[in-house]
């Protein structure tokens, strides 16, 4: 899962400035005339290896620094990294950038922990991640899912947006963009490549299934505020809405759609959290709070194995019944609110067993802007269970029927939950 998609954030952290010693002024002594000697120049390399070390050594937090008080960054390492760098310049046939280059030892060292969810993220791509929370885009207006074929569709159309301008209907399978195929590459990808700046054109070939020919419409992208929640009436006592993701906007938007079907004559209700890779741990703990009744919500452990417990005091209380839609990509975030009220008796999961990320990531700030996250914590449902690598079995087993939707618009999953509830 990619960083974007899979993120459980908790309360930020202070932004944590690096400290930099300045080096005292040497005092002034009485030059003495010395001849030039290359035992005089390597000292001079080494003494200058030495300070290049420290400089770094001391742009590093203290979780860098092993328990014995030795540096993870020593005159070895940066010796290393220097003749190995010369290396590259003098023999490789790759035309390689020298930011990209330190931006990669960064992300190096992340990789050395093992942790598959740690990252380094550079000042601009902080900066676009937390825009992307709060749900602050430059794009086209289009909501988008994978099929079984592993393809992006349109599933849904922003109002006044580019894309409806444009022509994109529901059902259009992305095929390229300016040009650039889309084989293989997973929806955020997919969606990084749509977004862009502000006021600037993009060409995006779809199929359209329907009428069987492939067009290429062209869009002018322009600021958006993301839709994370989409949601209807399915029957004449049935709601269904379905989470997207789990970022600064959704809440309201989860909030207003609750109302909203309730005043359609809601009695049950559908949340669909297929295809919902996470985000928020706030979010998903607010959404929570206005469906559960009393009750704990989320244990999380943090890495001393000191455990805290977020709850819900039940004020807003669902007083229908829930059915949780889950596939293989629920997960993170998605999978607390599924816990919750699945061990709560609030809800039964119908579908495939979820990914099964019980973990969440923090972020820690350099002094430069730039950032670092990685995994602090574990969580558990309010059984106690631990989710990680395993997943929540679903309630009702029912795998999802890709032909039947793609060829006759029928989703064999929804369908059953929706059966489920009226019968």
């Amino acid at each position: 899962m990619s960083d974007q998609e899979n993120m459980i954030n908790t309360e930020q952290p202070a932004q944590e400035e690096i400290l930099q010693q300045e080096t005292p002024a040497p005092e002034k002594k009485e030059k003495k005339k010395r001849p030039f000697s290359l035992g005089f120049l390597i000292g001079m390399l080494v003494m200058l290896l030495l300070c290049v070390g420290s400089f770094f050594a001391l742009l590093l937090t203290k979780h860098l620094y092993l328990a014995g008080g030795e540096g993870v960054v020593d005159a070895e390492v940066i010796a290393k990294a220097e003749t190995i760098y010369s290396y590259l310049e003098q023999y490789s046939i790759y035309d390689f950038d020298y930011d990209d280059v330190r931006a990669g030892m960064l992300d190096g060292l992340l990789d050395g922990t093992g942790d598959k969810y740690a990252e380094y993220y550079d000042p601009q791509e902080i900066k676009d991640l937390f825009a992307d929370y709060n749900g602050d885009f430059c794009g086209i207006g289009v909501l988008l899912r994978t099929n079984s074929d592993n393809q992006a569709y349109v599933s849904g159309v922003y109002d006044d947006s580019p894309a409806l301008e444009a022509g994109f209907e529901e059902g259009d399978i992305l095929m390229a963009v300016d040009g650039t195929s889309l084989e293989g590459l997973s929806r955020t990808e997919i969606a990084e490549l749509v977004r862009g700046p502000e006021n600037t054109e993009v060409v995006i070939t779809v199929y359209r299934e329907s009428t069987d020919e492939t067009l290429e419409l062209t869009c002018t992208r322009k600021k958006l505020k993301k839709i994370d929640v989409d949601y209807r009436m399915v029957s004449d006592t049935v709601g269904y809405i379905w989470i997207k993701d789990f970022d600064d906007v959704t809440t309201d938007q989860f909030k207003e759609a609750l109302n909203a079907l309730k005043e359609q004559g809601m009695v049950d209700l559908i949340i669909d959290l297929r295809m919902n890779t996470g985000g928020l741990l706030r979010v998903s703990l607010d959404i929570a709070r206005e469906l559960m009744c009393e009750g704990l919500i989320v244990s999380i452990e943090d890495s001393t194995g000191v455990m805290k417990d977020y709850s819900c005091d039940g004020d807003h209380e669902f007083q229908g019944r829930i059915v949780i839609l889950t596939d293989g990509y629920t997960a993170s975030a998605s999978e607390i609110l599924a816990g919750a009220l699945k061990d709560n008796g609030m809800a039964i999961t119908l579908g495939t067993t979820t990914f099964g990320k019980g973990l969440v990531q923090d972020f820690f700030y350099l002094s430069d802007g730039s950032c670092v996250k990685f995994t602090t914590n574990s969580y558990y449902t309010p059984n106690g269970t631990a989710i990680n690598g395993v997943g929540i079995a679903p309630d009702i087993e029912l795998e999802f029927d890709g032909d039947l939707y793609y060829d006759e618009g029928i989703d064999n999953q929804l369908e059953a939950a929706i059966e489920y509830l009226e019968k």
